[in-house]
């Protein structure tokens, strides 16, 4: 976040705006079940540092607090020291440290408040030629990790769960709003030196929105989701790059250095791999740093604001079973000869597997209970078993470009032989997983028909 004097003129701003102190306690009485207090300007709240499980609640956002009465033994966890200026109607600049436990730290913030079309409209134009993203968590959230020494929890992670939703148009924006927060959680993460975790993590969150369009398509349509569904795209294929290198460095590459006991050709093909993967994540952090990116986020929330309205009050059990019974035949069909399929195909099957698991996953939340857990945790085995077929293919292309760039061609064939080998053995575990998924079978219920 910049400072007050980078942050972008409002049309209305003031010259010189006023500043006022701001000091915000957050308390908690003795108690496992007892609810984070804030104390600001001598009243007491109830605050929630994270948005409460399957809600609609977007990203940058909270539930408002709730009042509280003074609690006497409530005891101070942490509190912020600093100051605020209204910017504008609606518009305010807050600075200054949360001290808790002997630890400080800074914050700033840019706080819109109105109707969200004209929020998130500012600042998607602020945006364009500033860092300005939704904040990955609240000041409440920020006190209660510095006063419990962790890093804040993420608002959100893992697959969207549609538990409470009803209606079509409720869990299409529910899920998307679980994802969106999923993705601003996992980005800062995607850089060099921190592991695969946010690559892949992010990349996940993008392949769910990805799918919630297609899922949804009969309600969510028009030149605006196009548009975002491109972005998502091409955020995906920067993400991609650098997550083919993760999996390849991690997995096929070790693998043949260990069979061929450390042969120094191996070595050299590893090091050339890993400048490509230095590479592919210097491109990443550059994307992720750009106004391309920015834009991809705001956009995502404008189109959210403007709900769907084809069908989207439609009741959702009939709408998700209807949908999972489709992909699942697509996938029944694959599966019928799947110890025929060449590598093209299992690819598609392995395809067909994500989006099912894509939809059954947040679908699951609608019929409880031990035949969901056990179709999706079968799904989820087969989609790892063909996976792996897929990343030995994968490895096989990517060490192919390593030759010129420090990689024999001994060093090359030998990576290429051990990915065959890996491949073959993950079609006999996706053989077997398959068998385990059709045993398990389906978990949805489709409306009951009557034919007269």
């Amino acid at each position: 976040m910049p400072g007050l004097r980078q942050c972008p003129a409002h049309p209305h701003q003031a010259a010189a705006p006023a500043w006022r102190a701001e000091t915000i306690t957050w308390l908690r009485a003795p108690g496992a079940d007892s609810p984070l207090l804030q104390r600001r300007q001598r009243q007491w709240q109830i605050v929630q540092p994270l948005p409460p499980a399957d809600s609609l609640c977007w990203p940058g956002t909270l539930p408002p607090p709730e009042p509280a009465s003074p609690d006497a033994e409530a005891l101070p966890l942490a509190r912020f020291i600093g100051r605020r200026a209204v910017l504008a109607e609606g518009v305010t600049w807050l600075e200054g440290r949360i001290e808790a436990a002997g630890a400080r730290q800074r914050i700033q913030r840019l706080v819109l408040e109105g109707e969200p079309a004209e929020i998130l409209t500012l600042a998607a134009e602020w945006a364009v030629g500033q860092p300005l993203l939704p904040a990955p968590h609240g000041l409440a959230e920020a006190a209660l990790a510095l006063a419990e020494s962790r890093p804040p929890r993420p608002r959100r992670s893992g697959p969207p769960s549609l538990a409470g939703a009803e209606t079509v148009e409720g869990a299409f924006l529910t899920a998307l709003a679980h994802l969106q927060d999923v993705l601003l959680a996992e980005t800062p993460g995607c850089r060099p030196g921190l592991g695969p975790r946010g690559v892949h993590q992010s990349r996940v969150a993008i392949r769910r929105m990805r799918s919630l369009l297609k899922l949804f398509r009969p309600v969510v349509d028009g030149p605006g989701w196009r548009e975002w569904d491109a972005q998502l795209r091409d955020l995906a294929q920067a993400l991609g790059a650098a997550r083919d290198w993760d999996v390849f460095l991690l997995g096929i590459g070790p693998g043949t250095l260990a069979a061929l006991e450390g042969d120094a050709r191996i070595k050299r093909l590893l090091a050339a791999a890993t400048r490509e993967r230095d590479g592919a994540y210097a491109a990443l952090g550059a994307f992720l740093d750009s106004a391309a990116f920015r834009r991809t986020i705001w956009l995502g929330l404008q189109l959210a604001v403007i709900r769907p309205t084809q069908g989207a009050e439609q009741p959702l059990a009939p709408f998700a079973a209807e949908l999972l019974r489709k992909r699942w035949k697509r996938l029944k069909h694959a599966g019928a000869a799947m110890e025929e399929l060449d590598s093209a195909a299992l690819h598609e099957m392995r395809l067909d597997a994500k989006r099912l698991r894509y939809a059954a996953e947040p679908f699951a939340a609608l019929w409880p209970g031990r035949a969901a857990k056990r179709f999706t945790r079968r799904l989820a085995d087969l989609q790892e078993a063909l996976g792996l077929a897929n990343d030995a293919t994968v490895a096989r292309a990517l060490a192919t470009r390593l030759g010129g760039r420090g990689a024999s061609g001994f060093a090359i064939g030998a990576v290429t032989g051990f990915a065959a080998g890996r491949a073959e053995g993950s079609r006999i575990a996706a053989i077997a997983a398959w068998k385990e998924l059709r045993k398990a079978g389906p978990f949805w219920k489709l409306p009951e028909r009557l034919d007269l």
